[in-house]
């Protein structure tokens, strides 16, 4: 059973309200994704970079730049199933985020001493976590730091760092995002980061014409 959500804070209501208005409008970016992890002898690199588009804050289209896995060039076919899982996540691929409208239910939330805000899930998936979330005098998130309340596959521990800006006049959106997770791997102890990086930046009229910039090579 979930439980019952308390009275959202103020200072979440406002924070939810100035995200969605924030990120409206048509946007084209570049997202770079760095994944490691080493367990005894084993090493794995993976890379990958690709071009998209936002539609108020919803991902709605990639194209795939570059993809390697374990240093090695992936496949037409392997890229397009990765561009598939990002254009159609299933739900729990996404986090929820706690200064999200959608989600504020799922989420017990405290203001701390020095501003911050503390959340809890009332919902215990992958798409969710425990952490805290920072915010500026006018409201805009700025950091979140948090635990998943479901770990990946081999990990038993682990964290998440996103950091935002205003990358464009009044469009906020996530920057940087780092993972680091500790578990085992058969009989070894080992560790997994990865890096995910957005930039480049641009917005468009419409989506017609990010979608033509984006096939283009010009995103």
């Amino acid at each position: 059973m979930i439980a019952q959500a308390a009275a959202v804070p103020a200072i979440v209501a406002q924070a939810a309200q100035i995200a969605a208005r924030a990120q409206q409008g048509i946007v084209g970016f570049r997202l770079h994704r760095a994944f490691d992890v080493h367990a005894g002898p084993f090493h794995r690199h993976d890379d990958m970079e690709f071009a998209g588009v936002y539609e108020d804050g919803r991902l709605i289209k990639v194209r795939i730049l570059h993809q390697q896995i374990g240093g090695q060039e992936t496949d037409d076919a392997t890229k397009s199933k990765t561009e598939h899982g990002y254009e159609h996540p299933g739900p729990n691929d996404v986090f929820a985020r706690p200064y999200d409208e959608r989600h504020l239910n799922d989420y017990a939330d405290d203001l701390l001493p020095d501003g911050t805000i503390r959340f809890r899930a009332l919902v215990r998936d992958p798409a969710h976590g425990d952490g805290t979330f920072s915010v500026d005098a006018a409201g805009n998130v700025l950091t979140v730091h948090y635990t998943p309340c479901v770990m990946p596959p081999y990990a038993h521990a682990g964290t998440v760092d996103q950091r935002l800006a205003e990358v464009l006049p009044g469009y906020w959106t996530l920057t940087l995002e780092q993972h680091h997770y500790t578990g085992r791997y058969f009989v070894f102890s080992g560790e997994a980061t990865a890096t995910i990086d957005q930039s480049r930046f641009v917005r468009f009229s419409d989506e017609a014409a990010a979608l033509q910039a984006l096939n283009d090579g010009r995103i």
